[in-house]
């Protein structure tokens, strides 16, 4: 008898284990996409066929406006070409209003190049407006929230997260998107 109830354990941890397995695909594999179209030049938008000129000189400078608004600042070029790779950073031009300049209190602040914008089929849509800036990893693009996409141009599907309106961009510390540094953390800039 003792031979039976080591079965009947046996298959109990089997399906506990099996249903683990399939909560886990469950959760990783059902994540939420939305239809977005990305593009790295308004010539590149206008050629897609998928918007008029004016559209997508809009939706463009939308994107330049926005950058200024979100783009991850970091206290170093070398912390910024560890998350964005080499030649992909540039020193902050951008102060929100009413804000010293970073230059002129003696540091210098780095920020990732736009090297392209996502955006919805309308503005206000479920899809904001935003840059997009190169990610460490080849092919692959980050929001400035840090949502990894697929930098490739034309419609893409993203997740419904990456699609959202980023926050104010914050001065990030070593180790790159999630982790703000010290008492410079909580800084934000412009709206």
């Amino acid at each position: 008898m003792s031979g039976l109830a080591t079965r009947k354990r046996s298959g109990k941890v089997v399906l506990i284990a099996m249903g683990l397995s399939v909560s886990a695909f469950a959760l990783t594999g059902c994540e939420e996409k939305v239809d977005a179209f990305q593009f790295a030049t308004v010539d590149g938008c206008i050629t897609s066929g998928e918007f008029t000129e004016a559209e997508c000189t809009i939706q463009f400078e939308q994107a330049k406006q926005e950058n200024a608004r979100v783009a991850p600042r970091y206290a170093s070029r070398a912390d910024c070409e560890a998350e964005h790779g080499a030649a992909a950073c540039e020193p902050n031009q951008i102060q929100a209003s009413g804000e010293q300049s970073q230059a002129s209190a003696g540091s210098s602040l780095w920020m990732p190049l736009m090297i392209g914008w996502m955006m919805g089929r309308s503005l206000g849509g479920p899809v904001a407006t935003q840059p997009l800036y190169k990610a460490s990893s080849p092919g692959m693009a980050r929001t400035a929230s840090g949502a990894t996409v697929d930098a490739k141009a034309g419609k893409v599907a993203v997740p419904k997260a990456a699609a959202a309106r980023p926050a104010a961009g914050r001065v990030m510390a070593s180790g790159g998107f999630g982790k703000t540094g010290g008492s410079m953390g909580s800084r934000s800039y412009g709206g």
